[in-house]
């Protein structure tokens, strides 16, 4: 699966993690976060979706 690099939101604008209410997935040897039926991957202020 390709990466995107359209952001849907800033960091700043909501930080996945923990407890951040959407579900996790460990990917690559990293989390990502599932959000409006896709995944993010936070990307330096900017999460890349996929």
């Amino acid at each position: 699966m390709a990466a995107c690099t359209i952001a849907e939101h800033t960091v700043t604008e909501h930080q996945h993690g923990p407890s951040c209410g959407h579900e996790s997935v460990v990917h690559d040897g990293h989390t990502d976060y599932i959000h409006d039926g896709h995944r993010h991957h936070e990307h330096g202020d900017h999460y890349d979706e996929h």
